[in-house]
């Protein structure tokens, strides 16, 4: 039984976990101890300490009753809960308050459980040493100070940290929600998973409740019990809450999740009498080994917590270690200080959630004696000493590193980082497309980088190439001064953001049945600048000579021009204004993306300075999207472009076509995009002019099984148009989008791995004669790093 009271002589108590299990610690050889549970007999036993193990059942609590009339009216416990969400403004410090600002202590440790061996101050030095080398392989510590306004939101300034056995911080850490502030929030997030909360607007749909007891203390609290009630559709935890009750404000909580991991949390609240708040004064987390497969997010990349049982795993997997004894853990501590509830001046507004100040890397040995605030025994002192050994001979820096470079799609070799997207590729024009391509990495310069690449078509038989530099002016903020020259291919009717466009893709599926191309060689030079870490920009300035592959021409002033000269200005942003970031001394690390997102373009030609034509292309693109609980989603992607003045058709605007000139339906089965349309021919539609929508929902997985869980998904696209003087463009012909046009479509995938299924009609104004012209039916591949 979940949470059953077990009291000793002493009067200390303690809950059985979710699964009825518990550990008690005896001061006496022999002791009696009440276990009590609503609707069951309270029941004393004597144990002593020579008891290992005990399995204790209980009898039902049966009672005469008085007749009763029996309704359909809400349960006690779930009355008190209502009551609770009702009051929850009035308790929640962010939402009572103006404004107020504590210190934080944090303590991060990846550890094992070490089988009673005891670190007592007559520990042997050979004993350390065996604990460190069997067990522990992470130790981090933080002291922040948090300030909150309801004008500017929270801001977190990170005055000390520091990582056993690593040169630099792991910041990475930083980025996980591992002791969250609040639980009055409508979801709480924990290791990057996101869990109903116990008090959200719409707790009642996804918990049940009941009230276990009420402690009696100088503030008397309900202790209430939660329990999923969705767990297949919506992830929650299992827990207690104390609630006060004559505020309803939370306590104390402790949740726990059992199942592909083994999760404890435990949240402390101290009462300010002169605000009438309950305000969190520490928390811890624990994560253990479970039934297996669950993945936790550390160090940017992901750990496989649950397949972590004795004799390997966890250690083996990240730190390289094969000496592993017992079940890995990960530990984490948060205590809270120096609270001041009536902070008035204002906080300064930050752009980024979580600030780390130039010294907090460099903090010494009274600092730390002086902040922490929970007990630094000799095993951590141990740790701090040994652990180095542990990170060098699990090679930890290197995996960090490797982790690093792939989620921008390279791999370190060396001082050079591989560039992935160039090794392999297919079109129908090039055929076969295989290259390298890379820059060098801090071990040839940290103020600057040489980039390149090469590539060869087999089809077309040219060798395509590309080099430059990038200068870093200053790293914190992104200033880069760009240096390049590439002779390359490029799609007609392209429109690349500078910024915002993720340059690396295990598979592009347009790309492989693109067939019109031009040639350009381009010599650039721009400048990268984040302004804030929300809004990052880009500004280039380029000469290129194009000439076509295709017998394409454009006519401007009776003069046929085949090849021409541009001279362009571009100026790109990036902009995130609901995505939280990690300032740090060196860099700016998004903690958290959020949505809506903006990404916007002006690029300029110029008849001066060598270039043949004058024009001027603008584009905007706004990206929504809408998480849920239950793992469904809704994406939104809305794009503008329009362009003016001479502009050649390489340089007009496609709506990203995805269908090959085939007739045969399945003669055109190849892979889906995730926002270009299935249906509509390549070079079937060009624009000067047009506007975008892009909206998908993902119903919730079907979980078939644990390891089949196909996701299905409805798409709906839509693109309108126009196209000026299209007379001036000789030897093709195209259409053009003024009436609209839609499709439908359906995807259901990972039905195999990542693969699936995907569907898609076209309808309305340019619907075409037969259903197959207008009928898509592809595949599609959701591949993650």
């Amino acid at each position: 039984m979940a949470y059953a009271k077990i009291q000793s002589k002493e009067n200390t108590q303690i809950l059985t976990n979710i699964d009825g299990s518990f550990k008690i610690t005896l001061s006496q050889e022999n002791e009696n101890i009440t276990i009590s549970y609503v609707g069951f007999e309270t029941i004393n036993i004597e144990i002593n300490k020579d008891t290992k193990y005990l399995q204790i059942g209980m009898t039902p609590k049966y009672e005469k009753l008085e007749t009763v009339l029996i309704s359909n009216k809400p349960s006690p416990a779930e009355e008190l809960i209502k009551r609770a969400i009702k009051r929850r403004d009035s308790n929640d410090p962010e939402k009572l308050l103006q404004g107020y600002n504590y210190t934080s202590y944090s303590k991060f440790i990846i550890d094992n459980e070490f089988n009673g061996i005891s670190m007592q101050a007559d520990s042997t030095s050979a004993a350390i040493e065996t604990i460190i080398n069997e067990g522990r392989g992470y130790l981090s510590e933080k002291v922040s100070e948090h300030s909150y306004s309801s004008q500017n939101g929270r801001r977190e300034d990170v005055i000390g940290i520091e990582t056993a056995g690593f040169d630099k911080p792991v910041y990475n850490v930083l980025a996980m929600e591992v002791n969250p502030f609040s639980l009055y929030k409508k979801d709480y997030e924990l290791y990057e998973t996101q869990y109903a909360g116990p008090l959200a607007n719409n707790a009642l749909r996804n918990y049940d409740y009941k009230i276990l007891d009420t402690i009696a203390s100088e503030r008397p609290a309900y202790m209430v019990y939660f329990k999923p009630k969705r767990e297949k559709i919506v992830a929650g935890l299992e827990g207690i809450l104390y609630l006060d009750t004559e505020s309803l404000a939370i306590q104390k909580a402790t949740a726990q999740l059992l199942g592909a991991i083994r999760l404890e949390v435990t949240h402390n609240y101290k009462y300010h009498p002169e605000k009438d708040l309950w305000f969190p004064s520490n928390q811890t987390t624990k994560i253990r080994p479970g039934a297996g497969g669950k993945e936790i997010s550390v160090f940017g990349g992901t750990i496989s917590v649950g397949s972590v049982q004795k004799g390997g795993g966890l250690l083996s997997s990240i730190f390289g270690s094969k000496e592993t004894s017992g079940d890995i853990y990960l530990n984490s501590s948060t205590t809270n200080y120096n609270i001041n509830l009536d902070f008035t001046p204002e906080v300064k507004k930050s752009e980024a959630h979580i600030n780390v100040l130039d010294e907090a890397i460099t903090r010494d040995s009274s600092f730390w004696q002086k902040n922490r605030k929970v007990d630094f025994s000799s095993r951590d002192e141990a740790t701090k000493q040994k652990v180095d050994s542990l990170i060098a001979a699990g090679n930890v820096e290197r995996k960090i590193e490797i982790k690093k470079a792939l989620a921008s799609g390279s791999y370190p070799i060396g001082f050079w980082n591989l560039d992935l997207s160039k090794i392999f590729k297919f079109n129908n024009y090039e055929g076969i497309r295989l290259g390298f391509g890379g820059r060098t990495n801090d071990r040839v310069s940290n103020k600057f980088n040489i980039n390149g690449y090469t590539t060869y078509g087999f089809k077309d038989e040219v060798l395509k190439y590309g080099i430059g530099t990038q200068i870093y002016l200053n790293k914190k903020n992104g200033t880069h001064l760009n240096f390049n020259f590439s002779r390359d291919i490029r799609e007609v009717g392209t429109f690349d953001y500078l910024k915002g466009q993720n340059t690396f893709s295990i598979l592009e599926p347009r790309f492989v049945n693109i067939n019109f191309f031009y040639n350009y060689r381009r010599y650039s030079a721009g400048l990268e600048h984040r302004i804030t870490p929300k809004l990052d920009t880009e500004l280039r300035l380029s000469k290129e000579d194009i000439w076509q592959i295709k017998d394409y021409s454009y006519l401007e002033n009776s003069e046929i021009f085949r090849d021409y000269d541009l001279t362009t200005a571009t100026f790109s942003f990036l902009w995130r204004p609901f995505s939280k970031f990690l300032n740090t001394p060196e860099e700016n690390i998004i903690l958290e993306k959020n949505f809506p997102q903006f990404t916007g373009q002006i690029e300029q030609s110029f008849s001066t300075l060598g270039g043949d034509f004058n024009f001027t292309r603008l584009g905007l693109k706004a990206e929504h999207e809408i998480k849920r609980l239950d793992n469904s989603r809704t994406e939104f992607i809305l794009e503008g472009n329009y362009a003016f003045g001479n502009i050649p058709l390489t340089h007009a605007f496609h709506s990203y076509p995805n269908n090959p000139n085939r007739e045969s339906i399945f003669r055109r089965f190849s892979v889906a995009g995730r926002n270009s349309f299935e249906t509509m021919y390549f070079n079937e539609f060009y624009s000067t002019s047009q506007a975008m929508l892009h909206a998908r929902h993902q119903l919730r997985p079907f979980r078939i099984s644990e390891s089949f869980q196909p996701e299905l998904v409805f798409i709906s696209r839509h693109a309108i148009g126009d196209f000026e003087d299209p007379e001036k463009h000789q030897n093709v012909s195209f259409n053009t989008l003024e009436h609209g046009y839609s499709e439908a479509g359906l995807e259901l995938n990972k039905l195999l791995g990542g693969f699936g299924l995907s569907a898609a009609y076209r309808y309305g104004a340019y619907h075409l004669p037969t259903f197959k012209e207008n009928f898509s039916f592809k595949f599609t591949l959701q591949l993650q790093l």
